[in-house]
């Protein structure tokens, strides 16, 4: 016979797991890497990853380790996106585009510290599912687009900040010209098996980039072999 208390009982254990996992996390994976603005913690804190992962997956949603989909497209690991978002210095009032969206965890965990989030995607699979996930986990102001990764989505733009939800070679030109003037775009770059995170400032419409960390992110197929801007 069916138990409903028993049943809210076992999904209110299930829950409170992950809100332990998630303390956690960000007390021993991202404040430890140098992540100490309130914002950046809080809004980490407050987002369920499990509620963007695959249910055979959901069991690893918090661990120190990138999360790859069969897909192709993955999770960052919380330490490397909280060092992102600690360099990206996002706005309560800017618009961000995050290119290769896929899962929609980390447009929802910027959607906590900026006015609008556009997130691009290709994988219709994906759209669906991380567009039911945003909405789960309570979230109002991420829009999920379908588009070819490379082109953007210049319908909501210009940008005040552009991430890369993955590693790429270069930065295509109609990317680039998505970016406000003084706006800024965070990406990973894989060069001779080094990947390291960079954050680039336009000035005059050229780039300004600054090296901030290196990491661990796998390549987003999609920009291995652009033949574009240039570093």
């Amino acid at each position: 016979m069916y138990d409903q208390k028993s049943a809210y009982v076992d999904i209110g254990a299930w829950m409170n797991h992950f809100e332990t996992l998630r303390k956690t996390m960000v007390d021993t994976q991202v404040r430890p890497s140098g992540v100490s603005r309130t914002e950046v913690i809080d809004a980490l804190a407050s987002v369920p990853r499990e509620l963007f992962v695959p249910e055979h997956l959901k069991n690893l949603s918090y661990i120190e380790e990138n999360i790859v989909f069969e897909s192709g497209r993955f999770m960052v690991q919380p330490r490397i996106l909280g060092k992102l978002l600690e360099n990206l210095l996002i706005k309560n009032d800017d618009s961000v585009l995050v290119v290769g969206s896929g899962c929609g965890y980390m447009a929802a965990v910027v959607g906590k510290l900026a006015e609008l989030v556009v997130g691009v995607e290709s994988d219709k699979a994906l759209i669906e599912s991380s567009e039911q996930s945003v909405i789960e986990a309570g979230i109002d102001n991420v829009i999920i687009v379908e588009s070819e990764l490379a082109l953007g989505a210049t319908q909501h733009g210009p940008y005040d900040a552009i991430i890369f939800e993955g590693a790429i070679d270069k930065v295509p030109d109609v990317i680039l010209s998505q970016v406000k003037e003084y706006g800024r775009i965070a990406a990973f770059f894989s060069e001779r098996n080094l990947t390291e995170a960079r954050i680039g400032i336009k000035v005059n419409g050229t780039l300004s980039w600054r090296s901030c960390f290196s990491c661990d992110v796998p390549v987003m197929k999609e920009f291995r072999k652009l033949k574009t801007f240039s570093l």
